[in-house]
């Protein structure tokens, strides 16, 4: 468990965009939600990924096979942020999700550090949990020359809006550098995103090879994730939340072994909608709060161990 800076604590945290633009799930998870075997309130749920102004992207609705594909344990996506833009989630979303009473982060992407300024006004007279700066999507193209000082400069100008803030990095990108330069300015760093294709399977041609070949995420992804938090862990003191490849309680106990404190699942509700709810429970049936809220100790030697 985490404590951000506002007193808000997150454990379980829903993928960006696992249950849609404002936690209700998808249409095909409103069955599940309605007899009460998914249920949002028991995770700090994470909005599908929002621009300043609508997006295009790849999916359409008609057609959403066109970019997402299901591979054995897992899925390939190059969506590229399809979204109807911040104000329409403003309108349209954020009172729907006060009513039910969800805790939420809204996650962004902000392209230049004047438009994480536009973001951090819109934002700041919310409540809300967290923004989650989402400086990692595999689908869309990244400013490649100084990635650590862009990241850093647009998380500065979304901490403007008072809320915590959450940098979810990427395998391909430098995550460690950026984690330690963003210590002293992010609550929370979220490892990983879904890992580009020619990282997972370099000898395959992608499925969505036409689109750039995507970002895996769920199993395959398992090896990735755990390389990512023993990294961070050993380069930086910000709390990690891990993300990637989690469908049992194995998963989690490993994660949590290796340093991270909050966890976000995210292709199980693709796969199996209705496990998610069990995998909390039974985790947190298992390990009581205290144990759960235990923070990272560094001792003299430098060396990480639970506390």
């Amino acid at each position: 468990m985490i404590t951000l800076s506002n007193g808000e604590q997150v454990e379980f945290l829903t993928g960006s965009g696992a249950l849609g633009f404002d936690g209700r799930g998808w249409w095909w998870e409103y069955p599940l939600r309605w007899i009460g075997v998914l249920n949002p309130r028991e995770f700090t749920v994470v909005v599908k990924t929002l621009t300043l102004h609508p997006r295009r992207g790849n999916l359409r609705w008609y057609a959403p096979w066109r970019c997402v594909r299901l591979i054995p344990g897992g899925t390939v996506n190059a969506v590229g942020l399809t979204n109807p833009g911040i104000d329409w989630w403003l309108h349209r979303c954020y009172p729907r999700m006060q009513r039910m009473g969800l805790q939420s982060v809204v996650s962004v992407y902000p392209e230049s550090v004047d438009e994480a300024h536009a973001f951090a006004a819109k934002l700041r007279p919310l409540r809300i949990a967290a923004i989650e700066l989402n400086a990692s999507c595999p689908n869309v193209a990244h400013c490649q020359a100084d990635t650590v000082n862009h990241v850093h400069a647009i998380a500065d100008a979304l901490r403007k809006s008072g809320h915590p803030l959450i940098v979810k990095v990427g395998y391909d990108q430098p995550y460690v550098a950026i984690a330690q330069a963003l210590e002293g300015v992010a609550d929370a760093i979220h490892a990983i995103n879904a890992v580009p294709w020619r990282f997972v399977f370099p000898d395959t041609p992608s499925p969505l090879a036409r689109l750039g070949g995507g970002g895996v995420s769920g199993e395959p992804i398992r090896p990735f994730v755990r390389e990512a938090i023993q990294n961070l862990r050993r380069a930086t003191q910000l709390p990690i939340i891990a993300g990637g490849g989690i469908y049992t309680l194995d998963d989690l106990q490993e994660l949590w072994q290796l340093g991270a404190r909050a966890f976000s699942i995210g292709t199980l509700f693709l796969r199996a909608p209705w496990k998610p709810n069990q995998l909390v429970r039974a985790w947190r049936a298992r390990h009581p709060t205290e144990e759960r809220s235990a923070p990272i100790v560094t001792n003299s030697a430098g060396k990480q161990s639970n506390g």
